[in-house]
C-alpha cells in the first residue's frame, strides 16, 4: 500500500487517490466481521473493497443512487441498509441479493442520516431532510414518523447512546435536539440556532459529545448532550464531519472542506492532521479493531486512512475507474 506525504496530496488526489469514483465519498461502512472489508457510499453506488486486493472499488448496487449512509448487521454482513438522497432507504437482505427499497411509512425522502440500535440490529433510525426522524423496529419492513418535540425537521446527523440505546441525539439546521425515549419524544439542549453539520460521541466515555456547527467551530458537551461549551478558538473552515478518538475522549478529529483538523484539549483548539489542501472530508471513521486503530476518511477524492493520529495517510486503492 503506498503511504503519502501530506504535502503531495494536492498534486496527487484525482489522479491516485484510493476512489469509489464518479464523485464524492459521503459514507463509509466496516464490515464487521472482517477489517479489511470496506463499503463507501459514492456517485456510481455502493461500493465493495478489500483493502490490499487492488480490485479499485467495485460497485455492488444501487448504481447512480449515490448512498449518503451505510449501516451493516453485526451479525450478518450480508445484510446492508442504504440511505439515499432522493430515493429513501435500501436493504440487501443477504450476501449476492439484490438491493431493493424498504420505504414503507417513509416514501422516497431524502435521508442524510440512517442508525442501527446496538442492542436491537432490526431498530433503526432515518434522518430525512426536511422530513425528521424516522424509526422502524422490523428491519426496514416499516417505517413510522418519530418527530413529536423536534421543531427542525432538517436532519443532517443521527447518534445513539452506546450505553442506553434509547437516548439518540439528532443534529439538525437549527441546533442539537435530545431524545430519551426512542424518539417518541424530543427536546432542543442548550445548543440552538446554529447548523449542526455532525455529531459524534466518545467512545471512551460517551457522557461526552462534539457538535461540528457552521459558522461557530466545534461545540463540546460533558453531561450527555444537555449544556455544550464552544471551542476557545474557532475552527473557521466549513466543517462536515467529526470523529472521536478511541481511547481519549479529548482526542478529536473534524473534516472540513479544507482537510482534516485534530485537537487534543477536547475541541478547544485544533491543528491540522494532514490533507491539509485536499478535497473535502465528507465522512471520518475508526475502526476500533485494528492495532492501532485506523482512522479512514472519505471525501471527494476517495478513501484513505492513517494509523497514526493524521501524520501519515495511506491509499486505499491506486487508481480510480
Amino acid at each position: 500500500m503506498r503511504k503519502l506525504w501530506p504535502w503531495f496530496l494536492p498534486v496527487l488526489a484525482l489522479a491516485q487517490m484510493g476512489s469509489p469514483g464518479d464523485g464524492h465519498t459521503q459514507a463509509i461502512a466496516l464490515d464487521p466481521r472482517d477489517p479489511k472489508i470496506l463499503y463507501a457510499g459514492a456517485g456510481k453506488g455502493l461500493c465493495r473493497q478489500v483493502l490490499g486486493s487492488g480490485d479499485n472499488w467495485p460497485a455492488i448496487g444501487l448504481e447512480t443512487r449515490g448512498p449518503r449512509a451505510v449501516v451493516i448487521h453485526p451479525r450478518d454482513p450480508g445484510v446492508v441498509f442504504a440511505g439515499t438522497y432522493e430515493m429513501g432507504v435500501y436493504k440487501r437482505g443477504g450476501e449476492g441479493k439484490p438491493f431493493v427499497p424498504v420505504n414503507s411509512g417513509l416514501g422516497g425522502m431524502r435521508i442524510r442520516a440512517l442508525v442501527m440500535d446496538p442492542a436491537d440490529p432490526d431498530v433503526l433510525y432515518a434522518g430525512a431532510d426536511g422530513e425528521g426522524v424516522f424509526r422502524t423496529a422490523d428491519g426496514g419492513g416499516s417505517w413510522q414518523e418519530k418527530n413529536r418535540g423536534l421543531i427542525d425537521k432538517t436532519i443532517r446527523a443521527l447518534a445513539i447512546d452506546p450505553r442506553d440505546s434509547s437516548r439518540l441525539y439528532a443534529a439538525t439546521w437549527h441546533g442539537v435536539y435530545l431524545s430519551e425515549d426512542r424518539g417518541e419524544h424530543w427536546a432542543p439542549t442548550s445548543l440552538y440556532d446554529v447548523d449542526v453539520a455532525a455529531l459524534a460521541i466518545a467512545p471512551s466515555n460517551p457522557d461526552v459529545l462534539y457538535a461540528a456547527t457552521n459558522p461557530r467551530g466545534v461545540w463540546s458537551s460533558r453531561d450527555r448532550g444537555r449544556t455544550w461549551v464552544q471551542g476557545e478558538k474557532v475552527l473557521a473552515e466549513t466543517l462536515m464531519s467529526i470523529a472521536v478518538d478511541l481511547s481519549d475522549a479529548n482526542v478529536v478529529f473534524a473534516g472540513t472542506k479544507a482537510g482534516v483538523f485534530r485537537s487534543t484539549d477536547g475541541a478547544r483548539t485544533f491543528s491540522r492532521a494532514g490533507l491539509a489542501w485536499s478535497n473535502a472530508a465528507w465522512t471520518l471513521v475508526f475502526d476500533p479493531r485494528t492495532t492501532p486503530p485506523t482512522l479512514y476518511y472519505g471525501g471527494e477524492g476517495g478513501v484513505l486512512k492513517t494509523t497514526d493520529q493524521g501524520r501519515w495517510w495511506d491509499i486505499t486503492g491506486l487508481r480510480r475507474q
